[in-house]
């Protein structure tokens, strides 16, 4: 059960204002505002998948779909009980039309929307229905020429007609005979007819019928006999046209009413299409994420947001309950947070029910049956100060009707009454609600209620940090930490005398300042252990991108070694294949001889010449290709020698070493870089 006070108390309906901002329609944003949390995981899951396919629509395929759908409900219910539509109607009609057909179409683009591909399944359009209502009407005042043809008709008579009664009343204006008893010289219509102003001295200047005086009766509008019969029919023309047009309404009337039902259903498929597109589009304004629900009763938060602080001033917090942790007490100093943690996890919990994407870095959040909170607020304008009877009368409500299922929210319980008696009060409350299994987050100042979570199984601790350099809140909550209310340097901070500060230190009793100093103690051993886990985290990620260049390194000498082996393979097979060609072009030269008739002596010197050129290119061959010697240690190495180089089984000329010890070896022009140890010096 979702009561309204906590609704409000938790500010749901400004979520939903803003949700709102992002309807087209008017039912949408009615839709919007009126929209409450599901009551089932599966409802829930239901509403946050809807969310989920609008967003892949609107920002992974670009596809931004319009519902600027006119309301058609009343319209619908009219042409129902038999009634004539107006123009107006009609033209709302056709627009409702309009947009379930873009929008079916816009949706089928898109892949992998089941949801939304389902409910677009109850969308109705009718295109013939659709173009003949925008083809017949012009506005919502006028219908087009060609709505029929018989109005196309009416209406040339009209036009014909008319024009015949201007052209007879010209004659009596353009006359000079009649100059005299005109007012003006101007063709007018009174009641449909058409008429010319006679000044009302002339009444018998002019026979004809009169229609009207001007207000001060100096003139007379008379439409003289010899246009009257053409009047006459001009005026039967003008009724068969409002006839036609009767006709053609009460047509298009019965045609909205057949289909009644499919467009009554088609805009409330428009309509919730809306609200759902509205809520992708404020998660993505929020940078809001999914939420994942559970039935569980596991709360996970990291670095959630409250939705109405401003983004750039709000400080994320993050805070974790389990399955079997039941109560999560926060304390910490004043104006540090405690509130807005409250208010921000029980609008997390109203917020993911209701189909809402969340603004934090991640959430698991627990379906329940009800939300209830007693929050006495000082920082909401719209919060008024509460009395104790007041707040125990909230409280009392909220015990009755919570359930092992609920969410209970309490804002600095049992304050605003004897402190000692209402620390025993807010610790027998705590253990009813436990008692009862409801989830529940508490704030408190009591050392009371800190023992008490320390000592209960199923109790949270958390404290709203406090920086005891500057005196100030830092706004973030510490899990499992229990911290003081720091009143009194709080106070000296804020510019209270210090003699007063001083008189109040030595009034605190010493239990109290015990009970203080072992809390302080605590959070400063927790500040630097979880200082070190800070170093520890920035060391490992140290280690971790030092690891990552390595590897990246070695991946590039590897890419590197590749490359020259290639390039290498490449020039081998060059100088390979450059051999090949010269060999057979020598083998040719010497076919040509044999081939002479007689051979001449030099032709035999030049045969010779050309064997001991085969002979010699064999023998390079077998020497880049073979080692024929073992080392050759006799003398030391230098620029010319021959080396063998070991990794590419290859013979290559000693050009020299480079700065950081590696042989620069020459294999005909190409020139590689060699390891130390992997050449050697040969004869």
């Amino acid at each position: 059960m979702f009561d309204e006070k906590s609704l409000k108390t938790l500010e749901y309906g400004k979520i939903l204002e803003m949700l709102c901002a992002f309807a087209q329609s008017e039912g949408g944003k009615t839709a919007t505002l009126s929209l409450v949390p599901q009551d089932t995981l599966e409802a829930a899951r239901h509403a946050l998948d809807l969310t989920a396919e609008a967003d892949r629509v609107l920002f992974e395929f670009s596809v931004n779909p319009s519902f600027a759908v006119d309301d058609i409900e009343e319209v619908i219910v009219k042409a129902k009980k038999g009634a004539v539509l107006s123009i107006a109607e009609l033209l709302k009609v056709g627009r409702a039309l309009r947009v379930a057909r873009r929008l079916d179409k816009a949706l089928r683009t898109v892949t992998d929307i089941p949801l939304l591909s389902e409910a677009a399944t109850r969308l109705y359009f009718e295109e013939e229905l659709e173009k003949n209502i925008f083809d017949a009407f012009i506005s919502e005042t006028e219908v087009a020429d060609n709505a029929t043809p018989e109005l196309r008709a009416i209406r040339q008579r009209i036009r014909r007609l008319g024009d015949g009664v201007k052209t007879k009343l010209q004659t009596f204006i353009t006359s000079p005979a009649y100059h005299k008893y005109l007012q003006d010289s101007i063709v007018t219509v009174r009641g449909d007819r058409y008429v010319i102003p006679v000044k009302s001295e002339f009444k018998g200047a002019i026979t004809g019928l009169v229609h009207d005086q001007s207000a001060s009766g100096a003139t007379l509008y008379i439409e003289p006999m010899q246009i009257v019969e053409l009047n006459n029919e001009l005026k039967t023309e003008k009724l068969n046209e409002q006839a036609e047009i009767e006709r053609i309404l009460r047509n298009f009337s019965v045609s909205v009413s057949a289909h009644g039902d499919r467009l009554l259903w088609s805009y409330e498929t428009v309509v919730d299409m809306d609200a759902v597109f509205a809520r992708a589009q404020l998660a993505r304004v929020q940078k809001a994420v999914r939420p994942e629900l559970n039935a569980e009763g596991n709360l996970q938060i990291k670095q959630g947001r409250h939705p109405l602080i401003d983004a750039k001033k709000v400080v994320p917090l993050s805070l974790g309950m389990k399955s079997d942790e039941k109560m999560l007490l926060i304390t910490g100093p004043n104006t540090g947070g405690k509130t807005v943690t409250l208010k921000m996890t029980g609008l997390f919990v109203l917020m993911a029910m209701s189909g809402l994407y969340i603004p934090a870095k991640s959430a698991e959040i627990p379906i329940v049956d009800g939300v209830y909170s007693d929050i006495g607020d000082e920082q909401s304008i719209e919060q008024s100060l509460s009395t104790f009877s007041a707040h125990i009368s909230n409280i009392t409500g909220i015990l009755s009707k919570m359930t092992d299922k609920s969410l209970v929210l309490f804002d600095e319980l049992g304050a605003g009454t004897d402190p000692g008696e209402g620390a025993a009060l807010a610790v027998s409350i705590c253990e009813y609600v436990m008692q009862a299994g409801a989830k529940s987050l508490v704030t408190s100042h009591f050392n009371d209620l800190k023992e008490f979570a320390l000592t209960t199984k199923g109790v949270v601790a958390a404290s709203m940090e406090f920086d005891s350099a500057t005196f100030k809140p830092t706004f973030k909550l510490v899990m499992g930490a229990i911290g003081t209310s720091n009143a009194l340097d709080i106070a000296s901070n804020l510019g209270l005398d210090a003699g007063i500060v001083a008189n109040a230190r030595s009034k605190v009793s010493a239990e109290k300042k015990q009970f203080d100093s072992v809390l302080s103690a605590a959070e400063r051993t927790r500040r630097y252990a979880e200082q070190l886990v800070t170093d520890a985290s920035l060391d490992r990620e140290r280690a971790a991108n030092a690891l990552r260049e390595a590897e990246n390194q070695k991946k590039l000498i590897a890419e590197k070694r590749e490359k020259l082996d290639e390039s290498i393979r490449r020039e081998t097979k060059n100088l390979i294949e450059n051999s090949v060609d010269e060999a057979e072009e020598i083998l040719d030269r010497l076919r040509e001889m044999l081939d002479k008739e007689t051979v001449e002596d030099k032709d035999i010197f030049a045969a010779r010449a050309l064997k001991r050129k085969l002979e010699n290119m064999s023998a390079e061959y077998d020497k880049e290709s073979v080692v024929e010697d073992e080392p050759d240690t006799s003398s030391p190495l230098v620029a010319g020698n021959n080396v063998w180089v070991k990794s590419l089984s290859k013979r290559g000329i000693f050009v020299g070493r480079n700065t950081r010890g590696e042989a620069e070896v020459r294999f005909g022009k190409l020139t590689v870089k060699v390891k130390p140890g992997d050449y050697f010096k040969v004869k």
